[in-house]
Parts: structure tokens; sequence; C-alpha cells
């Protein structure tokens, strides 16, 4: 991929807001960007160091906007709206989702049946201790990724910023078939941050009325001209 010019894209997305009627630095608007000391002290709780085309995006165009605002809450940095747990070991590399799918459901198909109980009380037990191990085994398939873009009904958008996958475009799409696709580019490769966010930014500034939204959409959801950030199920 070509040299992105980062003040470039901060010019062009603050037109977008401005379009939409949204500012800069206000309730709703695009989040101001990011010291170097303060992505550096980010960087140093989390034990990484950001992926560069992310850490550019932070620095010369937003703490957030279109994806998560990273902030600093008084006691520590995180991802606005997100779970404490969920950025708890972004310094883990994000592993190979086909092994942790398997590890995955090694444990939910170990899922503890009262009839190998001799009473209410062990089966509990037993089964709160399985809850437990499940939740944990859930959590390892998202380590060394951060979850920037919350699309509902428990879709996120992954960053890997740990691990041999770093820099690279996730889907997590675990609430309806379990799995974590990577969001392709045009060469049907994993694509990094700059081209998911680029491809999104060029995207909406192509549609300016609610018709030609509407009308894209559909589009897309045919799979005609599917921008980056919308090819959640792509093999």
């Amino acid at each position: 991929m070509q040299a992105v010019d980062w003040n470039e894209v901060r010019d062009r997305t603050v037109a977008l807001y401005a379009r939409q009627g949204m500012g800069v630095d206000r309730r709703g608007g695009l989040p101001g960007a990011l010291s170097e000391t303060q992505v550096r002290q980010a960087e140093d709780q989390f034990g990484v160091t950001f992926p560069d085309d992310y850490r550019q995006y932070l620095l010369n165009v937003s703490a957030g906007g279109w994806v998560r605002t990273l902030r600093f809450d008084g006691a520590r940095w995180d991802w606005v709206g997100a779970r404490y747990e969920d950025h708890a070991k972004l310094h883990v590399p994000f592993p190979d989702h086909d092994s942790a799918l398997a590890a995955s459901d090694d444990v939910w198909e170990s899922e503890p049946k009262r009839e190998d109980h001799v009473s209410d009380a062990a089966y509990r037990a037993d089964h709160d201790a399985w809850e437990e191990a499940a939740d944990a085994a859930e959590a390892a398939r998202t380590t060394g990724a951060v979850f920037l873009v919350d699309h509902g009904c428990a879709f996120s958008a992954l960053l890997v910023v740990s691990g041999p996958m770093r820099g690279t475009m996730w889907f997590d799409g675990r609430a309806t078939c379990d799995r974590l696709n990577p969001l392709l580019n045009d060469d049907r490769q994993a694509a990094t941050f700059a081209e998911w966010y680029l491809d999104w930014l060029a995207h909406e500034e192509s549609l300016t009325t609610p018709e030609q939204h509407h009308a894209a959409y559909r589009r897309w959801n045919a799979g005609v001209g599917t921008p980056i950030w919308l090819r959640w199920f792509d093999e």
C-alpha cells in the first residue's frame, strides 16, 4: 500500500463530519487527536506498541471518530464502550483462529450434566467451574486485539495489535457463526487498519443523501461493491 498522508486523511474526515452537521471536539463530533505522550502512556499501560497506521491515526486524525475513542478516564486508558476484560491481555499474541476455536469447542463440549452428579450442590459447583473455563476459552480467542468498532448485535471489528497477525482487521461474528474472520482487502488478504479506514472513508464520502445510503447498502448486502468493513463473512 502507498504511503498515507494522515493530515489529508484528517482534512477529509473533518469535512465528512462537517457535511453531516458535526464538528470537532464537540459532543457527538470528531474527538481531537492525541499527543505522542498520551499514545505512549496508553501503549505502556497495555504493554504494546500500536500498529503504525493506527498510531498515526491517533496522532494526526482523531482519538476516535468512527472507531471507538481511546481516552484516559483519570485512572487508566481504554476505549470508550469497551469492557475492562476486553483489553486486559492486549500484550498476549492474537491466536491462530482455528486452534483457538477448537480449544473453545472442547470446553463447550465438556459441559457437566446433572445425571453425572450425586447432588444438586455438586452439579452447581462443577457447572460454575465449567462456565468460568468456557468464558476464559472465549476470551482467549481475542487476546491481542482491540474491539475497535461496535457494529451492534454483538458484532465487532477488531484491530490486532499483538502476534503474527498484528496490524490486521478482523470481524467478530461469534454472535451468529462462532467465527472470527479477517476483513479482506481487494487482494483477498487481511486488510490493514489504513486500508480498512480509507476504504470506509471513500465510501462514505461518495454517499451524500439518505437515498444514496439506502441504495448502497442494498448493493453491498447483495455482494456488489461491498466495502472492506462489511465483508464480514468473506472466506
